[in-house]
């Protein structure tokens, strides 16, 4: 761990006023030299009730252990959680396919931090489009008397980008070249189950595991040539 790293995590053990977290921000984050042979990250998938952070709901979560470059499939779990908007799930039901009956016995969001946050303290975060998580996370947080994660986030859309740009190709956007189903397509990974928390979550890990062997393979690729 690096010294910006150290300094990052102190403030945010200040600042912290949620018991759990306090407790695993003592826990030391990955630094950006580490190789991901070296590396343990966890998976990171979420459904919403919307995009907008103030106003949406987190109705489901996903995650996956990666050590290295294998993904431990025991680690995998999907926790749903009870939405609290007045108006339910709404439209976003086409999107994931979650209706408000299918939350009547879900998780709080108090139990579904509770099962998240040790999960990913010390290790590097991964997602595709990972402001969504991030985002949504860090509001969450902040409402709880929490911080922001401190992790290193690896977002695998602007890593897929990337690739994309260095090899002299151009990315569509309104094409959709850089939707989880367009990377893995390119990647020659099977189909997944779509809108699954943790379907996602197990799919950008795969995801990743591809695009790490794309710049040589797990034993020589470092943290900061993911970030």
């Amino acid at each position: 761990m690096n010294l910006l790293q150290r300094f990052r995590l102190a403030r945010a053990r200040r600042n912290c006023r949620l018991p759990l977290q306090q407790r695993l921000l003592h826990q030391p984050l990955p630094s950006p030299g580490t190789r991901v042979t070296d590396l343990e990250m966890i998976a990171l998938d979420f459904e919403t009730t919307g995009l907008d952070m103030a106003r949406d709901h987190i109705i489901a979560a996903g995650w996956v252990l990666l050590r290295g470059d294998r993904i431990v499939m025991a680690s995998a779990r999907e926790v749903r959680v009870r939405n609290g908007a007045a108006g339910g799930v709404g439209q976003s039901a086409v999107i994931h396919g979650i209706m408000d009956s299918d939350l009547d016995d879900a998780d709080t969001i108090e139990a579904m931090v509770e099962h998240l946050l040790p999960e990913l303290a010390g290790r590097a975060i991964v997602a595709h489009a990972a402001m969504i998580e991030r985002g949504f996370f860090a509001s969450l947080l902040r409402r709880m008397g929490g911080v922001p994660l401190p992790n290193p986030f690896i977002d695998t859309m602007a890593l897929e980008r990337h690739l994309i740009e260095a090899e002299g190709g151009a990315v569509r956007e309104m094409h959709g070249d850089l939707t989880l189903d367009s990377c893995r397509a390119r990647r020659k990974l099977p189909d997944h189950q779509r809108h699954s928390a943790g379907a996602d979550a197990v799919a950008c890990a795969e995801l990743l595991l591809a695009q790490i062997d794309q710049l040589g393979g797990a034993a020589r690729v470092k943290l900061r040539e993911l970030l």
